[in-house]
């Protein structure tokens, strides 16, 4: 055997050993210690309690929130807002929602009463679209279904409303149409009902 040959089969053979070596000692010996059980004293124990506590707490606190008996997923946004506002202050908005629909829908282009119910913004969207019509045709409002549902802010009170008007043309009906709209409306600061947006769902 040459002396390079010999010296890379000795490396070759150490090399080997020392894998075997370390393969044996992994598959008898995984470094535990076998009385070792895997905690850490009791730190392992006292962490689980508070999650499982945190947990019932905070399914208690949306319980409290939405005011509803447990079991039950419906919501009744209008005696959270009977709660909130009082009956009579609800019932207003619903007038006022009606109002406002009926007004957008049939075009009413008096500004004086669209400044008395509109927040400034929404006064901008009055302008843009009341005022401005994009065809000859008119609307007259037959129908609305009022419901209430989650508002967004702290002072607002939403509403979904179900729409049904005829359309007409030079005063005879050309066809009946119908849509649903959310309007949001919020408390001003001298505690009167303004609209805050209108849209279509």
């Amino acid at each position: 055997m040459e002396r390079s040959t010999k010296s890379k089969f000795i490396l070759a053979v150490f090399i080997g050993l020392v894998m075997l070596a370390f393969m044996i000692k992994m598959f008898f010996y995984d470094g535990k210690d076998k009385n070792d059980t895997g905690f850490d004293g009791e730190k392992e124990y006292s962490y689980t309690d508070p999650i499982e506590e945190e947990k019932t707490n905070s399914k208690d606190e949306t319980d409290k929130d939405q005011q509803v008996p447990r079991g039950n997923t419906e919501i009744d946004y209008n005696a959270e807002y009977e709660t909130k506002f009082g009956e009579e202050k609800v019932q207003t908005a619903k007038k006022i929602a009606e109002k406002v629909m009926q007004s957008w829908l049939e075009n009413d282009t008096d500004m004086e009463m669209w400044k008395e119910i509109s927040t400034a913004p929404f006064l901008i969207v009055v302008q843009n679209e009341v005022l401005a019509p994009k065809d000859q045709l008119t609307r007259k409002v037959q129908s609305q279904e009022v419901s209430s549902t989650e508002a967004s802010g702290d002072r607002d009170i939403r509403f979904m409303i179900y729409a049904t008007w005829d359309v007409l043309s030079a005063g005879k009906k050309v066809r009946e149409q119908s849509n649903m709209y959310k309007l949001t409306l919020t408390l001003s600061e001298s505690g009167e009902w303004v609209v805050k947006e209108l849209s279509r769902v």
